[in-house]
């Protein structure tokens, strides 16, 4: 008894040992981080990432973070074992849970050191990291704007968003990167990350709730390069959206376990779209188990697809949704894909339990807006959607890319997002002010109190309306997600007619 007793206290000074560090764009008070009132600028933020200790967590509020403020393209950022990393705060937050990411992050890590929107004098890498573990977590940032024009050798031309260096023997890196957008990254392989397995290392991340749009790569793998080659690159990803990458080859995803090398990806409830392989094979996804010859298969790459959406991808030769090199496998289930342009070449092996060949039915993926993780995103499934409760429940996560409940009906749906039912509203949302309640009999909002004023503003912030009482009929609003702000409180609510 004595003994648990004791381990008990342990344990328990431990968790009040742990510290949270807050850091905003141009600092406050004493600037020693230890509130949001004294916190650390910016242009101080890796030191307050060293400078953490085993269990903290780096608060990040909103704004854009350089890894340097002088004109040194070698400079970036990096995780730390042990460090949670958050971003997605307005600077007055007590919780996690109070941030609101819906229309991505306002937090953002971004390379474009020089002149803004010339590429060519940016951080080679956003991120730099190697060694890590699980226990270096990333969550709820925008990754931006990293330029590695250097020719692929070692670490350089790679990963222009996250390079994780796993490479050599006993070398490692996996990390876990949450509910953050790549976007505008830019390398010679793996425009938004690079995982370096070569040579007997790993780089194995798990990646969840993630948005990966308009990354380039010089030669492959646009959003993600996974270089198992001689060594192990094996991410998992759940609930992310691939859209409008490009290569030459791989626009959206190459996957390479070559040699005596291990490239084997899982990919659950994700979706690919818009993906492009502009003068090459597989629009979003290659298998390929060569050597560095190509003329040697014993390598491992077997990527396994689950609940997801390969459509709308493109190649300028041949696999526009996927293509296996060598005797590399794709294996999918309970999955929606275009076979159109697939070549006997590039079957779907496995059980190809569940399949299904018909059009997702996006709500609109022509148009997508600045609110990436909202009711009313392109990639959410319309009500006539194959996709729709036909996915496989086994081991899927509680919730989707938008943070809602990810099993509404009996069967989870394919893809990032789980349709909501068409009801008024979705949630009710409490604040010791007032509540928020769904009226479906009178498509109005019902407040527990009465409002001497409040204001109405769309994910974007734009304001809608002002007014005052205890209802508001929601007839001429889209649906969508919408904001009441009074005084200092803000509440969240969904309109769904």
């Amino acid at each position: 008894m004595r003994i648990i007793l004791l381990l008990t206290s342990f344990l328990t000074f431990l968790n009040l040992s742990a510290a949270t560090i807050f850091v905003t764009q141009n600092g406050a008070g004493s600037q020693d981080g230890s509130s949001w009132a004294n916190a650390i600028s910016g242009t101080n933020l890796q030191t307050a990432i060293n400078n953490a200790q085993v269990n903290d967590e780096v608060w990040v509020a909103c704004g854009t973070y350089l890894p340097t403020s002088t004109s040194d393209r070698t400079q970036s950022f990096s995780m730390r074992n042990g460090i949670s990393i958050y971003g997605g705060f307005v600077g007055v937050e007590t919780s996690l849970t109070e941030r609101n990411l819906t229309c991505s992050s306002c937090s953002i890590l971004s390379g474009d050191l020089g002149t803004q929107n010339v590429l060519f004098d940016n951080s080679y890498h956003v991120i730099f990291n190697q060694n890590l573990d699980e226990s270096a977590l990333i969550d709820g940032f925008q990754i931006v704007n990293g330029y590695d024009d250097r020719a692929t050798t070692g670490n350089e031309g790679l990963g222009g968003g996250i390079y994780n260096g796993g490479s050599l023997s006993g070398g490692f890196c996996n990390p876990t990167i949450l509910n953050c957008v790549f976007r505008n990254n830019h390398a010679g392989f793996g425009g938004g990350i690079f995982d370096n397995g070569f040579s007997g290392g790993n780089a194995s991340p798990h990646i969840e709730n993630c948005y990966f749009e308009d990354n380039t790569a010089f030669n492959g793998g646009g959003a993600i390069d996974n270089f198992g080659l001689d060594g192990n690159a094996s991410p998992t990803v759940i609930n992310c959206v691939f859209i409008n990458n490009i290569a030459p080859t791989a626009g959206g995803i190459y996957c390479w376990g070559g040699g005596t090398g291990t490239s084997t990806p899982s990919f659950l409830n994700c979706t690919f779209y818009g993906n492009q392989a502009t003068n090459g094979n597989a629009g979003a996804i290659i298998c390929d188990n060569s050597d560095w010859g190509g003329t040697n298969f014993d390598g491992n790459c077997q990527i396994t697809v689950r609940n997801s959406i390969f459509w709308g991808n493109t190649a300028i030769l041949d696999g526009p949704q996927f293509f296996i090199k060598g005797t590399a496998t794709f294996n999918a289930t309970y999955s929606c894909v275009d076979t159109l342009g697939q070549t006997n070449a590039n079957p779907i092996l496995g059980a190809n339990t569940g399949n299904i060949f018909l059009d997702p039915s996006f709500v609109n993926p022509v148009l997508v807006d600045n609110c990436l993780f909202d009711l009313q995103d392109a990639f959410m499934l319309n009500l006539n959607s194959p996709c729709l409760n036909s996915g496989d429940n086994t081991n899927v996560s509680s919730t989707d890319i938008a943070g809602n409940t990810r099993i509404l009906g009996n069967v989870v749906d394919m893809g990032a997002y789980e349709r909501l039912e068409p009801i008024n509203l979705v949630k009710k949302i409490s604040l010791s002010d007032f509540e928020v309640y769904p009226n479906p009999t009178r498509d109005e909002l019902s407040f527990s109190k009465q409002l001497e004023e409040f204001t109405i503003t769309n994910c974007l912030g734009q304001e809608i309306l002002k007014g005052k009482g205890n209802s508001l009929s929601t007839e001429n609003f889209q649906n969508g997600v919408y904001y009441l702000k009074r005084e200092n409180s803000v509440v969240k609510f969904v309109v769904k007619h």
